[in-house]
């Protein structure tokens, strides 16, 4: 009894840390985004912006290029030591670092001739630089990508070994380093490949510091080939493919629906549509963060064939999300024009009809999104990731169709048509892998939450305390 007390705690004491260290980067990023665009307005000009936010969104598709074998890694290796199997979680750990790397950079290398023979300033309808300074950009934001594809390896190991809040908070402080460093740069006068050399030089620093963390407090994880096997990449394919469809159908959907917008309005529309998609997001952050700090927790509890502490997690993030997500909301319909034009000023156009269907978007993303930690964390996600790319590339085309009548308006819809479809599949397929039954979960759902602490069961009952 005292062992499972001693469980018991640990799991809150994780989930508390994992939530508190989670919920600073939707602070930061909201410091980021809201410090960063203003200032870059003011320092660089609307079209320069608008310039930079199209090539920085070019790079993007290179994360593509660690196959989704970070993030499946992390679930294996938290589902292996949930089970006791330490030995192969090194072997997964090793294993998909010398995969992701030679991959990433191999792809870089190949990348680079091709990405100066393209006519950038033509294709995207640049204002304010070369092709030649294009091309230089996108590849030293390519590197920056590459970089930071070790810092996903690195997070997969904090994370599977219960230092998840410390691997969050440092990443964290990483990301805004490198922000305050590059935007200062452009407020000095600093242009684009300037800022994107800073990014670079900050990445490069930190993920040296972020891998001796690592090797600190996990000493048995350590980088090496020894451990290394190809049958280990074998056995994850399928969840890593998973894992590499799901930020292309997010990159579709926010870099992708970015250039859309830029090829059909230009530069000016793209800060538009950028700047009030920011906005209506800052809660979704907060959604983020639920999702985020239980993932570890629901791999370890899948790997130790606890079902009803995933179902009863799942149900309270769920409950949490949308609570989150319809207040928010409502705060941001009512006082989003005020808040926008303090933050922006008259340099950009408030966009209402957009804004409200984009909160809308908000709203059905939490839904599904935060429901997707359950295949994501037991890596049996490959499905709903097939459908995300599918919907996602569906909703560019159905933008394309619509931004020319509609302006970006048509845009918003397209979002919010992906993510209505997204949400009824997701939902299925969690409750079917935490055994749950719909009108369980609307129950659960609709009900008063209690976190008070349970009686502790009888040894022998195979589950922790309810949590409800």
């Amino acid at each position: 009894m005292v062992d499972r007390l001693e469980h018991r705690e640990g799991l809150r004491r994780r989930l508390t840390r994992g939530l508190g260290a989670t919920a600073l980067g939707p602070v930061v990023t909201a410091l980021i985004q809201l410090g960063s665009v203003p200032i870059l307005l003011h320092a660089w000009g609307a079209s320069k912006y608008g310039d930079w936010l199209i090539l920085s969104a070019i790079p993007s598709y290179l994360t593509l290029s660690d196959l989704g074998l970070g993030d499946a890694s992390g679930s294996d290796m938290a589902m292996r030591l949930g089970a006791g199997d330490r030995d192969g979680a090194l072997q997964t750990f090793q294993s998909s670092w010398v995969f992701v790397t030679a991959v990433s950079v191999a792809i870089m290398l190949l990348a680079l001739p091709i990405v100066g023979w393209i006519p950038w300033q033509t294709w995207l309808k640049l204002s304010s630089i070369s092709s030649r300074q294009a091309a230089e950009i996108i590849s030293l934001l390519g590197a920056h990508i590459v970089v930071s594809q070790q810092d996903g390896i690195a997070e997969s190991g904090f994370r599977s070994d219960g230092h998840f809040a410390t691997g969050m908070f440092w990443i964290t402080m990483l990301r805004l380093t490198e922000a305050v460093a590059s935007t200062i740069v452009a407020l000095l006068g600093g242009n684009l490949l300037a800022v994107a050399i800073t990014y670079l030089i900050v990445r490069f620093v930190g993920t040296i510091g972020y891998i001796s963390l690592l090797r600190h407090v996990s000493p048995w994880i350590h980088y090496g080939i020894r451990h290394a096997r190809l049958k280990a990449i074998k056995l994850m394919a399928a969840p890593a493919l998973g894992f590499m469809a799901l930020p292309v159908g997010s990159a579709m959907s926010l870099q992708g629906l970015t250039l859309v917008i830029g090829a059909r309005l230009g530069p000016l529309a793209v800060v538009s549509f950028s700047t009030l998609r920011t906005l209506s997001r800052l809660n979704l952050q907060l959604i983020g963060v639920i999702k985020n700090a239980l993932w570890p927790e629901l791999s370890r509890a899948f790997g130790a064939g606890d079902i009803s502490l995933v179902r009863r997690l799942h149900r309270r993030a769920c409950q949490a999300s949308l609570a989150l997500s319809a207040s928010g909301g409502l705060f941001l319909w009512i006082f989003g024009p005020l808040i926008y034009r303090l933050w922006i000023g008259h340099n950009v156009s408030f966009n209402a009809a957009c804004f409200h269907i984009l909160l809308l978007v908000v709203l059905t993303n939490s839904l599904w999104d935060t429901s997707s930690v359950i295949p994501i964390s037991m890596n049996g996600h490959s499905r709903i990731a097939a459908n995300y790319v599918g919907a996602s590339a569906f909703s560019l085309i159905l933008a394309w169709v619509l931004v020319g009548p509609f302006g970006l308006v048509g845009a918003a819809v397209a979002l919010l048509a992906t993510d209505g479809w997204m949400t009824g599949l997701v939902l299925r397929t969690a409750l079917w892998q935490a055994q749950d039954t719909p009108k369980n979960f609307a129950v659960a759902l609709l009900s008063i939450p209690n976190f008070a602490l349970q009686p502790t069961p009888k040894i022998g009952q195979g589950e922790l305390p309810d949590l409800q």
